[in-house]
């Protein structure tokens, strides 16, 4: 496989052309293909309020939801491979009590919740539920998560919910007696030199973190403060969302997981990339692995028209994703401010089946 470059200028030509039509604040993207790394590009502006500060291809980006896959479904291969958990593992194993006492069907439905459904979005739990209005602590708060009722039976639907996620975070802190944050850095970023990549900014980083939304309840635009309104009341630490890093550190994550694809010696084992990969919910809403959002060929994916109906990837709401295309050996990172200074902007979900085409159609036999 190669590159045309003339193609990937087009495809880079895309963000730029957005950024300059102001539909988005900045961006940075990077395209990999195979050994080959293309950029990063920044394009725009990482902060337009209070003051402008120009975007750099080392600015920090606020990942969002790239956190269920970069740190705790990451997380959770490393221990199917140690023989830690296994898929089946209930819930209530690790959270004693979790649905007893409940009435109705949804107290029983809890019982059957497995790490398979967590990691799949086929729990049963709502997408989302307002933590961050329940007073108290955060440990109060995740508590009041596990009163919550089911929606329907464990296995039956995908509905993509980040409160299942906040529960396989915990899941994992139980299952290993370690923070969330301390066994994402020493399980996955240290390992694969994402120096960058954590959950809370020091003060001293803040800086150069691409600015996201005004937050209401602190009054200012957020610089290197979790945008996501329930990992922030957990703390910033969440198996949902928190995490910050750069374009150059996910690159780094894409080639661990395209060598796992290869066969070859990786931070985690073919056996279980390949089924982390492949679609676990047939018949339903949307095609899930373990962690990932398959693209199958099915309409309006983020991967766009071109990338192979075996690609896979994840999405962030301010703005970032990271696409996989293991039959090119091929993978694409878009990070984007687009909530900054409003979520109302939805110009990236245009941008990204966009860009990844152009990025596919440069790819040569």
């Amino acid at each position: 496989m190669q590159v045309d470059p003339k193609r990937l200028e087009r495809a880079f030509g895309v963000v730029e052309r957005f950024v300059g039509e102001g539909q988005i604040p900045g961006a940075v993207a990077l395209v990999g293909l195979g050994e080959q790394v293309y950029g990063p590009r920044a394009y725009g502006w990482a902060a337009l309020e209070p003051k402008r500060r120009p975007m750099e291809v080392e600015t920090l980006f606020d990942l969002a939801s790239l956190t269920k896959v970069v740190a705790t479904a990451a997380i959770a291969w490393r221990l199917l491979d140690e023989g830690v958990i296994r898929l089946d593992d209930r819930a209530c194993a690790f959270l004693p009590g979790y649905g007893a006492g409940e009435r109705g069907a949804s107290g029983a439905w809890k019982g059957e919740v497995t790490l398979r459904h967590l990691l799949t979005h086929t729990s049963g739990l709502a997408a989302w539920e307002p933590l961050a209005a329940v007073p108290g602590t955060p440990e109060e708060r995740f508590r009041r998560l596990l009163t919550y009722p089911l929606q329907h039976r464990p296995g039956t639907r995908v509905v993509y919910s980040c409160l299942g996620y906040i529960l396989l975070g915990r899941i994992l802190t139980v299952v290993t007696g370690q923070p969330l944050d301390q066994l994402a850095r020493e399980l996955i970023f240290e390992p694969l030199g994402m120096q960058a990549t954590g959950f809370c900014p020091p003060e001293a980083v803040r800086a150069r973190t691409a600015a996201t939304e005004h937050a209401p309840d602190l009054g200012r635009i957020l610089e290197g403060i979790v945008h996501d309104e329930n990992a922030r009341a957990l703390g910033g630490v969440a198996g949902n969302a928190g995490l910050f890093g750069t374009a150059a550190d996910l690159a780094r994550f894409a080639q661990e997981v395209l060598k796992a694809l290869r066969g070859e010696e990786a931070l985690w084992s073919p056996a279980v990339m390949a089924l982390a990969t492949r679609s676990l919910t047939p018949g339903m809403e949307e095609e899930r692995g373990l962690g990932w959002q398959l693209s199958g060929g099915r309409p309006f994916s983020p991967a766009g028209d071109l990338f192979s109906p075996r690609s896979f990837g994840h999405t962030g709401f301010t703005g970032t994703s990271l696409w996989i295309d293991p039959d090119r050996e091929l993978y694409a990172i878009l990070l984007t401010n687009r909530v900054h200074p409003s979520r109302e902007n939805q110009a990236h979900l245009r941008l990204r089946p966009l860009f990844h085409n152009g990025v596919a159609a440069a790819v040569l036999a």
